[in-house]
């Protein structure tokens, strides 16, 4: 395992313990070689992503040798490789994925595609029907067991396989109307890509005990889940079919963040975000603090489980602080 001791964070949002190792695979020399090729590219993302200035260097220090790594890896296993990224609800993972996108597409001339977890929701009629035959709480998107992970498997399936002509169909999820997209509003993707990324925020989470499923641990699972049956739904999903998608991933990179508490404040600043960006039509779980609390229950268990013990099959994990900066990369695999 390579890890690099903390340092003071000087420019915002990077610490200098949080990049590549030196030299792996790129020299600085190279790095900047590779950034100048994707300039226009990087503050075009920038400013589309509503971020600060500062992040360019997390595409010197982080996301381009990061890129140049996976494209190293691709063509040693010589097929689409696989890559999962994990990380609790507005931990910046979106944005980190399609800056790895940005990079492999603009440096390194390598195709490569984004699944989110997010938009493989089950449609809100399979959900009403598992919230009447199994649980009400089902209802609620998000947890382990709403998603339809048999679509993402085609999905996947039919990408890795795809011929130079084929176009593969990438579903979305229109979370103002909590519903699938209509199909004309899908994403599509031709050929066969060289990486691809699935990200979502439950990867990598591992299924409980019986005796841990017991106590609950908020007001959500003592009032509306009191005798557990939801509680125990989503395990054995996790245990099951979420288990067997983790084991699929060649490589997975898991943003740690660090409290039950950032995790709640970042994301009610993406639902912020989510607002300017839509329009006061999206209005999403800010209507009052209560309701945002209780939303944010559904996904307690599950991310505290995640802080306490990062994903075990993470190779790369990227530790951030309580402002969201990178703070420290740690390395689960050889770099010779």
């Amino acid at each position: 395992m390579i890890e690099a001791d903390k340092q003071t964070d000087k420019e915002g949002l990077l610490a200098p313990a949080a990049h590549w190792p030196e030299g792996m695979p790129l020299s600085d020399e190279a790095v900047q070689q590779a950034r100048q090729h994707a300039a226009v590219a990087i503050q075009r993302f920038i400013a589309t992503e509503q971020l600060p200035q500062t992040y360019a260097t997390v595409f010197s220090r982080l996301l381009i040798p990061m890129g140049a790594w996976l494209l190293r890896e691709q063509r040693r296993v010589g097929r689409p490789l696989q890559v999962a990224i994990g990380g609790s609800q507005g931990s910046g993972k979106s944005t980190f994925t399609h800056g790895l996108r940005l990079v492999l597409h603009h440096c390194f001339a390598v195709s490569s595609c984004v699944l989110s977890l997010d938009d493989f929701y089950l449609p809100r009629d399979q959900r009403q029907a598992l919230a009447r035959a199994i649980h009400p709480l089902l209802i609620t998107r998000g947890v382990p067991g709403t998603h339809d992970l048999e679509l993402l498997a085609r999905t996947i399936s039919r990408l890795k396989t795809a011929d130079p002509q084929d176009a593969t169909r990438i579903p979305m999820f229109d979370k103002n109307n909590d519903d699938r997209a209509a199909v004309e509003a899908h994403h599509i993707v031709h050929g066969r890509p060289g990486i691809i990324f699935v990200e979502g925020w439950c990867l990598g989470a591992r299924p409980q005990t019986e005796k841990e499923l017991e106590q609950p641990i908020n007001e959500l699972e003592a009032s509306e889940d009191v005798q557990g049956h939801w509680r125990q739904y989503v395990n054995r999903q996790l245990a099951g079919p979420y288990q067997e998608l983790c084991e699929d991933f060649d490589h997975f990179c898991f943003l740690k963040a660090p409290s039950w508490d950032a995790v709640k404040r970042w994301r009610l600043t993406q639902e912020a975000k989510l607002i300017r960006n839509l329009g006061d039509d999206y209005r999403g779980h800010l209507d009052h603090g209560e309701a945002f609390e209780h939303f944010m229950a559904h996904y307690e268990r599950i991310t505290r489980q995640l802080l306490a013990a990062p994903a075990e099959n993470a190779d790369m994990l990227l530790e951030l602080d309580e402002l969201q900066r990178f703070e420290r990369l740690r390395l689960h695999f050889s770099h010779s």
